[in-house]
C-alpha cells in the first residue's frame, strides 16, 4: 500500500486561498453530455492538475488509481486509493503534482435532493454532509474520508451503474440516476458516521421533520419576503421557538439561512447569465442594491463583480 489513507478533516489550522479560485458551474463541467440533467457522473483515468477553483455543485471524489496532492482550507493532503472527498459548493481546492491518478466524480445540483424530506430525516449524517451548510466557505475544507476494499466494490458498483445510466438514456433514467445517487450517499454518510459517531440526538424526531419542512419551504420561497413572526404564523409556533430549534439544526439562524440561499442563487445567475447585477438581486428577493452587496461579500468573501469575472465558461474540472 502507498503512503496512508487520508484521515477525516479534524480541527486545526485553516488557511485561506492563496488567490480567488475560479467559478465553476454543473452546466460547465457536463456540457459535453448536452442533456441538462443535474446528476452528472465521470471517470477520468488521467486527472490532471487543477486551476484553483469551487463549484456551485457537489462533488463526489473516489479515488480509483495513482497520487495527487490536494490543496484547501486544511492544507495539502496527499490522497490515494480508495479516499474519497465531499466538496460543498463554493469550498475552494486544487489537484497538484498527480501521478498516475484517476478518479470518479459524481456532481449534482443540490437542488435535485431538496424534496427529498423522508430520505434526509431518515439519512441523519446524509443531512449533515448535503443539507447543513458550512460555515464561511473560505475557511472550511472539503470532508475526507478512506473506503476498505468491500466498500469500495460497492461503491464501483454504483458509480458504474450512474455512469452506464447516464450514458444509455433508457427509460426513467433521470428516476434510476436519483436512487443511484442516493445509494451512493447511504454509503458515505456511513463512513462519515464512522468517524464522526452522532451524539445524542438533541432534537425528537418530530422537531427534526419540522426542521426539514421549513428548510424545504425556504428552498421554494427564499426569493419573496419572509419573516420570522410570518413563518411562525404560517406553521403554528411561536417566533422564538422556531427561531431555537432552526438554529441548532441547521447551525444558523433562519434569516441568515435565507441570505445563504439567496447569495447561492445569485453566484449561480452571475455565473450563468449576462443580467445585471441589479437585476439579479431583484430576482433573488433584494429591494436594496446595496443591501444585496454586503450579504453577497459576506458570504463570498468579494463582490459580485469580482465573483463574476473569477467564474469561467467552457472548461471541465
Amino acid at each position: 500500500m502507498k503512503g496512508s489513507p487520508a484521515q477525516a478533516t479534524l480541527p486545526g489550522t485553516l488557511v485561506r486561498p492563496p488567490v480567488t479560485p475560479r467559478v465553476f458551474t454543473l452546466k460547465h463541467s457536463a456540457a459535453f453530455d448536452g442533456s441538462g440533467y443535474p446528476i452528472f457522473t465521470r471517470r477520468w483515468e488521467a486527472q490532471g492538475e487543477t486551476p484553483l477553483h469551487e463549484h456551485l455543485f457537489y462533488e463526489i471524489v473516489v479515488v480509483e488509481s495513482g497520487t495527487v496532492e490536494h490543496f484547501s482550507a486544511e492544507g495539502v493532503r496527499k490522497l490515494h486509493v480508495g479516499d474519497l472527498i465531499v466538496i460543498k459548493p463554493h469550498i475552494w481546492h486544487q489537484y497538484k503534482n498527480p501521478r498516475n491518478f484517476g478518479i470518479v466524480n459524481c456532481l449534482f445540483d443540490r437542488r435535485i435532493l431538496m424534496n427529498q424530506k423522508t430520505f434526509f430525516s431518515l439519512v441523519e449524517s446524509a443531512f449533515e454532509l448535503f443539507v447543513r451548510p458550512a460555515g464561511p466557505s473560505a475557511m472550511v475544507p472539503p470532508v475526507f474520508l478512506h473506503a476498505s476494499p468491500a466498500q469500495r466494490e460497492r461503491i464501483n458498483q454504483i458509480v458504474n451503474d450512474l455512469l452506464r445510466e447516464r450514458r444509455e438514456k433508457l427509460i426513467d433514467w433521470e428516476a434510476a440516476l436519483l436512487v443511484h445517487l442516493q445509494d451512493l450517499i447511504i454509503l458515505i454518510s456511513r463512513l462519515y458516521h464512522g468517524i464522526f459517531p452522532q451524539e445524542e440526538r438533541s432534537l425528537s424526531d418530530e422537531t427534526r421533520d419540522f426542521c426539514n419542512e421549513i428548510v424545504m419551504y425556504l428552498e421554494s420561497r427564499f426569493r419573496e419576503k419572509i419573516s420570522l413572526a410570518d413563518l411562525s404564523k404560517k406553521f403554528h409556533v411561536s417566533a422564538s421557538y422556531l427561531s431555537r430549534v432552526f438554529k441548532r439544526r441547521m447551525g444558523m439562524g433562519l434569516i441568515d439561512y435565507v441570505n445563504r440561499l439567496r447569495v447561492e442563487e445569485a453566484c449561480r445567475l452571475l455565473s450563468t447569465s449576462d443580467w445585471s447585477i441589479a437585476r439579479i438581486a431583484g430576482e433573488v428577493g433584494y429591494d436594496e442594491i446595496a443591501y444585496f452587496s454586503r450579504r453577497f461579500r459576506h458570504e463570498t468573501g468579494q463582490s459580485a463583480r469580482e465573483y463574476r469575472k473569477a467564474a469561467t465558461t467552457g472548461v471541465n474540472v
